[in-house]
């Protein structure tokens, strides 16, 4: 199946697949950031996820006006119900796990898990109607291993107190919820703008961690730093990334897009070992080739016929 903005050539498909890898690449941000703000600064995860996406939500909506898109968020306000719906999962589901995972296993493993969510996309694709060919299996399952490979690499530093298995469960959880945000969220980007209904969700998602944080009694005065910190999740992974994630949706089909999330394990992995002083070796070298390798295998376009 190809979106009808997606007929109108390779300049459509390299629109879509640019978008998706830009946000991957802000994506692969959160893990380093968010260990540092959960762990180095002791912040409550669900605090720092409603920071990140009710701060996403307000530079969405501040961008939607400077650039004269209100009727845009109006006319999408009619898919009310299935935005607030894609943000319980998507933003709120997703950002939870994301966020209390790293409360029990390294940045780098969270990253890897979590980003591996383009498999699952791939099995919810086929109940929107998207076809996925054997070749995009194989570029799925190739950078998946090279992830995996990736992963090997640090199972011998386990920190005190760390609990990998169920911080790797919690991923899933997050992997899950994000394939749901994207293949449900497919047809809604079609039939309205796409950067408005994100807009929607996130501010959707983000109200709901509010009540969860003042509950908990999570809210807590920033320093200078962890507000720079803040506004960097708010901004680039959250608001940025998130629009160009369901523009991207106008262009290509999920199963297509969900494979650029791979790049977002690279450079998580990258800031981890540059930040957090985590280790990295060989083995990336390895698995880097084979996510690339991967990603290409996933997004080239089927020579026999449209892609999809």
């Amino acid at each position: 199946m190809e979106p009808a903005a997606g007929r109108g050539g390779a300049s459509s498909r390299l629109t879509g697949l640019g978008l998706g890898l830009l946000a991957s690449v802000m994506w692969g941000t959160v893990f380093v950031a968010g260990r540092y703000l959960v762990d180095t600064r002791g912040l409550d995860p669900m605090y720092v996820a409603a920071l990140r996406f009710n701060i996403g939500a307000v530079a969405a909506l501040l961008f939607m006006l400077a650039m004269g898109k209100g009727p845009d968020l109006r006319n999408a306000l009619r898919e009310l119900p299935l935005l607030i719906l894609l943000g319980a999962i998507g933003i709120f589901g997703m950002g939870s796990c994301v966020f209390l995972s790293l409360r029990y296993t390294a940045s780098v493993n969270s990253s890897i898990i979590t980003n591996a969510n383009p498999v699952f996309i791939a099995l919810f694709a086929p109940l929107i109607g998207e076809r996925v060919p054997p070749v995009r299996v194989l570029g799925l399952v190739l950078g998946l291993a090279g992830c995996a490979v990736i992963s090997l690499q640090s199972l011998g530093e386990v920190r005190a107190g760390d609990n990998d298995l169920l911080g790797g469960l919690i991923a899933v959880g997050a992997a899950v919820c994000w394939a749901a945000y994207t293949v449900l969220g497919k047809g809604v980007s079609q039939r309205r703008d796409g950067l408005a209904c994100a807009t929607i969700c996130l501010a959707a998602g983000g109200l709901l961690y509010l009540p969860i944080v003042l509950f908990r009694g999570a809210a807590a005065p920033l320093d200078g730093t962890q507000l720079a910190v803040a506004i960097l999740l708010g901004v680039g992974p959250s608001a940025v990334a998130m629009l160009a994630w369901y523009k991207a949706l106008q262009y290509v089909d999920a199963s297509v897009l969900g494979p650029t999330q791979y790049i977002a394990t690279l450079v998580g992995t990258l800031l981890g070992w540059w930040l957090l002083s985590e280790h990295i070796g060989g083995a990336f070298v390895v698995g880097g080739a084979a996510i690339v390798a991967g990603l290409w295998l996933a997004t080239r376009r089927n020579g026999r016929a449209p892609a999809s």
